[in-house]
């Protein structure tokens, strides 16, 4: 499975969603906010998803002392959403710390966040 094309682009937010529906088992509308949030990842971020999407191996690199495998098996996150945590602690370290630290399956980029699934 691509994740980009030849020009670099970035695969379709709809691709992304409709894996997410029917391999982790979204919502459709959780799956098109994810699938969004996802394509919006910082660089470092997205070329790890991208790996993980093709191949399904978590790579070591960590964001904050994290990496996506540590979040899928001490924090039961789903892949995708703990490639959105590692964005979002790239963005604002001390707001995803907390809310690792309280437990929430929640991630996202705004005031409220948004739901990881």
């Amino acid at each position: 499975m691509e994740t980009g094309n030849s020009t670099g682009r970035r695969l379709d937010p709809v691709v992304i969603a409709a894996r997410l529906v029917e391999e982790f088992g979204y919502s459709p509308a959780s799956a098109e906010i994810t699938a969004l949030d996802l394509t919006n990842c910082s660089s470092k971020v997205w070329d790890e998803f991208s790996r993980w999407w093709q191949t399904g191996a978590l790579g070591p690199p960590e964001v904050e002392g994290f990496s996506a495998a540590q979040l899928v098996r001490d924090h039961s996150l789903l892949p995708p959403a703990a490639f959105l945590m590692l964005d979002w602690l790239l963005r604002d370290p001390s707001a995803a710390k907390a809310a690792l630290a309280r437990g929430y399956d929640s991630v996202g980029h705004g005031p409220a966040g948004r739901r990881a699934r």
